[in-house]
């Protein structure tokens, strides 16, 4: 009999106060819990350096970030439900455009909530109409061959650039010499 009266003092006890905590960051006799880690890894999170070049994607281990084209857009998205929150993709974005914020609860009762999704603009091309990379995919790719070519060309390059990054491969090869944007230019 003895234990059972104890136990009915601990319940008691334990109904006749308060035993949870505030959530988040509750108190409880002195210690503090739900502590936020200030360079905890959570939510993505995307700034407008992106260029939707898919770096991302292609460094996920567990296959998180995908890549939609859907006409004049290209969206990426992440799917916080399969992210180990590793930081592979904010490591490897040559464009600094993702970072991993500290919010790293997402309780939600729908799905679609677990998603963090960034939109890129694509252009056509001039000649068959068909969506091309990004726009700012093509800018950036453009400015880096500038930075690295060799002095003697990027004059030639990059009148030619102007021309035909406006075009899909397949036009650029059909019309290219019509544009004199042809490699056969400097024969």
């Amino acid at each position: 009999m003895g234990g059972k009266m104890k136990l009915l003092e601990e319940v008691a006890r334990n109904l006749s106060q308060c035993v949870t905590i505030d959530y988040p960051g509750g108190t409880w006799p002195g210690k503090k819990f739900s502590h936020i880690v200030p360079n905890g890894r959570g939510k993505h999170e995307f700034n407008d350096k992106c260029i939707g070049c898919q770096a991302c994607r292609n460094v996920c281990p567990n296959y998180t970030i995908s890549m939609l084209d859907e006409n004049e857009k290209r969206t990426v998205s992440v799917f916080l439900g399969r992210c180990t929150f590793c930081g592979r993709c904010m490591f490897d974005c040559p464009e600094e455009a993702i970072n991993l914020t500290p919010q790293y609860e997402f309780a939600s009762t729908s799905r679609d909530d677990l998603y963090v999704k960034h939109t890129v603009e694509r252009s056509k091309c001039k000649n068959c109409g068909q969506y091309l990379f990004p726009d700012k995919q093509l800018t950036r790719a453009r400015e880096r061959i500038l930075a690295e070519i060799d002095e003697r060309v990027r004059k030639v390059f990059e009148e030619d650039t102007k021309i035909y990054l406006d075009y899909c491969p397949d036009c650029r090869k059909k019309i290219g010499y019509v544009m004199n944007t042809n490699t056969r230019k400097y024969y």
